[in-house]
């Protein structure tokens, strides 16, 4: 196992601390499996690719079917 320091707020640390408690682990050990829930989840759920930089980029021209097979024949 690697060992690691993190630093958190103050109110993070005591909402963790809590919720560890009340599931009758040791922090360490409920951080451990909260990060481990989140890999899977993120695993099994693919990630949508952010295509906001293309937003508009056709905006203003003409694409239709037959102004495309001009430019293409040019």
């Amino acid at each position: 196992m690697h060992r690691t320091q993190i630093y958190f707020e103050e109110s993070l640390f005591e909402e963790l601390k809590a919720q560890a408690n009340a599931m009758g682990v040791s922090l360490s050990a409920y951080i451990r499996e909260t990060l481990k829930k989140d890999l899977r989840q993120r695993k099994r759920t693919p990630q949508k690719p952010d295509l906001s930089q293309f937003s508009g980029m056709w905006e203003g021209r003409e694409i239709s079917q037959e102004s495309l097979r001009e430019e293409a024949w040019k």
